[in-house]
């Protein structure tokens, strides 16, 4: 099972608003201790680099390793919900 919730989810909008600047797919690998994101950019230029680690969220559970693949370019259209 996986499960990770911010208090301020608009700090993760903000992040990935940057990222999708730079990469339009991205591959989140979830641990036990936290996300971690590596990817170079489309241009083959820059490198991106994030963590978030687990101590960083409000509630975070990884019981198994995971790969999440994102199209960031779809991005455009998510409405986060925020309470």
């Amino acid at each position: 099972m996986f499960e990770a919730r911010l208090v301020q989810g608009s700090l993760l909008k903000k992040v990935l608003d940057a990222i999708k600047e730079l990469l339009n797919e991205a591959s989140l690998d979830c641990a036990d201790y936290g996300i971690q994101l590596q990817a170079m950019d489309n241009s083959h230029v820059s490198l991106v680099a994030l963590s978030l680690r687990a101590e960083g969220f409000d509630k975070y559970r990884c019981d198994r390793n995971i790969i999440m693949g994102m199209d960031l370019k779809s991005l455009k259209n998510f409405k986060m919900r925020i309470q």
